[in-house]
């Protein structure tokens, strides 16, 4: 691929690789992530500790909060949506929950 360009997505997507990559020096491989541009080819994969997804996990929930948060109204106020008045035990509860539906393979 020497002299080939790189597209915006795929660069973004390289950085998002760099970015798991750089999580731990952990060798215990829990999980494997494999990051695939737009026109389908492989941009690159990243091994996983368990604790390297937990700290992805836990980020990616922060972010979505966060972006939730922005895009709605405050909690108590008029317009508000019941479902989306979640406190941090809950989002920790749900975690939790998840993380025990992974480690057993998806069953309940």
């Amino acid at each position: 691929m020497a002299g080939r360009g790189f597209s915006d997505d795929e660069l973004r997507l390289y950085e998002l690789l760099q970015q798991f990559l750089g999580l731990s020096d952990d060798k215990d491989v829990a999980g494997t992530i494999i990051l695939i541009g737009p026109n389908g080819s492989i941009v690159g994969d990243a091994t996983l500790s368990a604790a390297d997804i937990d700290a992805a996990a836990d980020a990616l929930v922060k972010l979505n909060i966060a972006r939730g948060d922005a895009d709605h109204p405050a909690a108590g106020s008029v317009d508000a949506d019941p479902l989306l008045d979640v406190d941090a035990d809950d989002v920790a509860d749900l975690i939790d929950e998840a993380e025990a539906f992974l480690a057993n393979g998806g069953l309940a």
